[in-house]
């Protein structure tokens, strides 16, 4: 291209104005090139290497315009006719949505193309802490700042001591202390003396116009607001009115996303802040003045609402008279708030599940009859096109189930789910009196077996939501209680990378939003489906499950393995409630750790025996098939024990009357195929180098090896006792070393419930992990977060898993819940009173009360 003979840099990174000329040095890489001079430069000497992404090929030949990469940033500018004096400075900051950066980038070079004079650095967050010199001398000099989606608070306190002599500041969407941030004129969001951080009473006041009576619907109401605000405003001649419709304005390109709206947010900020003059493409600019610049519009109905504006900053409605708006930047590229999508019809938005579900049925007749899947999905990922989103669905299709992929802002889902989606249990228990009618639900409502949840954060208002979480959680909890269909959150990691993901686990603001504020609502069975690309092609092809990435670093890559696990658990909920009781098959596991003191059997502040026999006599009751069952618990829990102490020593080997009682056997051979090569691989590496060598009750040798496992059956209902880690004398060492796995036995135990009769396993519908607590959940794997390679998800697999806990423990009980995919059933723990003394120590204190007794007599007689 050869495009730079001068540097005159106006910081130490990346930031020079060039001029044409001959390059000393440019390698000719096309596209990308890396330029090192070696000559004094501004009494400086030394190298200065500068790294070109040219936004189009043939930027290099065009006077005064460059786009440059430095690290992690972009630097974009163009000069305006009055030469490169005359530049208004953007710094854009992309937080939650960093995946978006390279749609910013592409925004960022068509407006410089638009707009001469224009210069736009894109940041992420994550250049706070990678690249802060650059960004920090980038701010220094910017005329404004756009952040959006910023939560952490070392990056909170870091931008906010930097950006406040910026002139024009705009932070949607983020922690309160930085939005208090947000000036544009007279129009700001500081505290008020005596109150929180928050919106202006001005803007207050309009968002209770704008949404329905329901409490939780207000901040929908907001989004609507967003679409009539600004238009409205630009009819009421009062400057504070008008700085207000400026950051509406700009909000509202944010808000509606996709690479036209961003552009044209750039543009606008240039001219009505900058004072320069963007230059929109013609068929933009036509759409923008309604055929002709200049064309009349008369307010019609949003006439009152001007008025109520005016009242807002004049103190009087007064009359407001249909004006003309000469209209000069396109407008809002809008979608629908709500609607639906599906890849095969890429730009439509379906405005109802009836009318999506008529359309599918129509082009897929042969998926009726399919389980139907509600996604909830961000509305800017949808306009954005991102790929993540087809993929999804595709495969949900692939795995035979049927998505109903739901758009929505993100504040609105809890509407998208009381409205617009039903269940027949909703609908019987309406008619029974069980539940109150929904008022809102819609007419073109439809059925739906589950709801999966891309969002995260909670079902109430979403991010805005979280700060008042108890009592957002009530309003959920009455909401999914009455569809009573099982609630997912199944997202890609938004502001962490997969590499970070599968070496350390799920952490920060990243676990709040998949995890934390979701278990609030009830959501179950949280799994991360992917994450950003960490852009490490080594560190991918060494990871089982993320070789072979299509993606680039900073974009959203989903992981198969992953969304299988989805897929399959989905399937098991949903067809767990089609299935006749007395068909179903559920298996119950006990505990017996520490191994070898009597532990059999037991759990903390739980009487297992009696409460194991009331749970079989209630299945019975309810239909289950349970055979028929001992009459007193103590009996039940001893055919238990002894089923357990025969695969224990071995005399479960070939033995009739054990395999009749329901006691499980696997071969090795078997285990082999239901773990596959990898896994298999992993267990024998760590346990002699084969499945027959661990000596943990295991008989035999060989691909005919037995592995025993215990257990005792009534009916449909299997009991088992949970393996032993099997490390004598160093019980706790399974536990806390990454590289161990369980032994195979222990690995049987779990596959042999998962799979089905005809696979030669139990094929339970559902386990249920009796009291506190197992050691699955806490075998090695990532902290949270579970992937492939994690044990807890191995072995629970797609079993859906109920897990009874004490109450008293919340901690513990979230790895169950987390990690071994719970959901957990709380007990109340048993009254506590004064113990006293027993036995031989009441005879003690008998004994120690008479001899101090009478050491106190004998000592008054020696002084007498």
């Amino acid at each position: 291209a050869g495009c730079a003979a001068a540097f005159s840099p106006s910081t130490l990174h990346g930031v020079a104005s060039l001029r044409r000329g001959k390059a000393p040095a440019l390698a000719p890489s096309g596209r990308r090139g890396v330029l090192s001079l070696s000559s004094p430069v501004q009494g400086q000497r030394g190298t200065v290497s500068l790294r070109m992404t040219l936004a189009d090929s043939s930027a290099a030949s065009e006077e005064g315009k460059k786009e440059v990469s430095e690290g992690g940033f972009r630097y974009f500018a163009r000069d305006s006719p009055e030469g490169p004096s005359k530049r208004f400075r953007i710094v854009l900051m992309a937080g939650f949505e960093t995946f978006n950066r390279e749609l910013y980038k592409q925004a960022a070079a068509q407006a410089v193309e638009q707009c001469a004079g224009l210069e736009i650095f894109v940041f992420t967050d994550a250049d706070i802490d990678t690249h802060p010199e650059p960004l920090g001398e980038a701010l220094e000099g910017a005329d404004a700042f756009f952040a959006s989606l910023i939560f952490d608070f070392n990056q909170v306190n870091w931008l906010s001591d930097r950006i406040k002599a910026i002139p024009h500041r705009f932070v949607f969407e983020s922690a309160l202390e930085l939005m208090s941030f947000t000036q544009v004129g007279a129009f700001n969001m500081k505290a008020q003396p005596g109150k929180k951080q928050g919106m202006p009473p001005a803007v207050k006041s309009l968002l209770s116009k704008f949404s329905s009576t329901r409490e939780e619907d207000r901040l929908d109401g907001y989004t609507s607001f967003l679409k009539v605000g600004p238009k409205v405003l630009k009819y009421i001649p009062v400057d504070k009115a008008q700085d207000m419709r400026r950051w509406l304005s700009t909000y509202s390109y944010w808000n509606a996303g996709g690479l036209e709206n961003v552009v044209t947010m750039l543009g606008e900020l240039g001219r009505e802040l900058g004072g320069l003059s963007p230059s929109y493409p013609p068929a933009a600019a036509a759409s923008a003045a309604g055929g002709g610049e200049g064309v009349e519009r008369p307010l019609g109905a949003l006439q009152w609402v001007a008025g109520f504006f005016s009242s807002l900053f004049n103190g009087d409605a007064g009359k407001v008279e249909a004006a003309t708006a000469r209209i000069s930047a396109p407008e809002v590229k809008e979608a629908p708030n709500r609607g639906l999508v599906h890849h095969e019809r890429p730009g439509h938005y379906f405005a109802t599940p009836r009318e999506y579900v008529e359309w599918y049925y129509g082009r897929f007749p042969e998926r009726k009859g399919w389980k139907v899947v509600g996604v909830l999905l961000y509305r800017k990922h949808v306009v954005s096109s991102l790929p993540y989103i087809p993929e999804l669905t595709q495969h949900m299709e692939g795995e035979g189930l049927v998505p109903l992929p739901f758009f929505i802002t993100g504040v609105d889902a809890h509407i998208a789910v009381r409205d617009s989606l039903t269940s027949p249990y909703e609908r019987g228990a309406v008619a029974r009196g069980e539940v109150p009618a929904n008022p809102t639900l819609s007419p073109d409502a439809v059925d739906v077996d589950a709801v999966v949840s891309t969002i995260g954060f909670p079902l109430v208002g979403g991010p805005a939501g979280s700060m008042e979480g108890a009592r957002q959680a009530d309003l959920a909890k009455q909401i999914l209680m009455a569809k009573n269909v099982p609630y997912f959150v199944a997202a890609p990691l938004l502001i962490q990378d997969v590499k970070s993901w599968y070496q350390s686990g799920i952490g920060g603001l990243q676990s709040v939003v998949l995890y934390s504020l979701p278990e609030l609502d009830g959501a179950i069975d949280a799994i991360p489906l992917g994450g950003l690309c960490c852009g490490d092609r080594e560190f991918c092809n060494s990871e089982r499950d993320l070789k072979s990435c299509s993606r680039e670093a900073g974009e959203i890559r989903l992981v198969k393995d992953r969304l299988n696990r989805l897929t399959q658990r989905v399937h098991k909920w949903t067809t767990l409630r089609d299935k006749n009781e007395a068909e179903r098959r559920v298996a119950v596991v006990l505990y017996g750790y520490p191994p070898g003191i009597g532990a059999t059997g037991t759990a903390a502040l739980l009487n297992v025996p009696k409460s194991l026999l009331q749970l079989l006599q209630r299945l019975q009751m309810e239909g289950y098939n349970v055979g028929e069952l001992p009459s007193d618990e103590e009996d039940l829990l001893r055919l238990c024990r002894e089923a357990d102490e025969i695969a224990d020593t071995g005399r479960a080997y070939r033995n009739e009357q054990y395999k009749e009682g329901g006691g499980g056997t696997v071969t090795v051979e078997r285990l082999e195929g239901w773990m596959g090569k990898s896994d298999t691989e992993r267990v024998s590496g760590n346990w002699g180098g084969s499945l027959d060598r661990s000596g943990i009750r295991t008989v035999g040798s060989g691909s005919a090896a037995e592995l025993l496992l215990g257990g005792r059956q009534f009916g449909n209902v299997w009991v088992g006792v949970q393996p032993p880690l099997g490390l004598p004398g160093d019980p706790m060492r399974l536990l806390f070393e990454r590289d161990m796995t369980p032994h195979p036995q222990y690995v049987a135990f779990y596959k042999y419930l998962e799979n089905s009769q005809k696979e030669g396993g139990f094929g339970a519908d559902a386990v249920v992990h009796f009291g506190m607590h197992g050691t699955e959940e806490w075998l090695p794997g990532t902290p949270l977060g579970n992937t492939g390679e994690c044990w807890p998800d191995i072995l629970t697999g797609s079993l859906p898993n109920v897990y009874i806990y004490a109450a008293n423990n919340p901690s513990e009980s979230l790895l169950a819940k987390r990690r071994g995919y719970g959901t957990l059933v709380s007990h109340n723990v048993p009254p506590y009173s004064r113990a006293g003394l027993y036995k031989e120590l009441l005879s003690m204190r008998g004994l120690l009360a008479d001899y101090e007794e009478t050491a106190a007599r004998e000592k008054g007689r020696g002084e007498e």
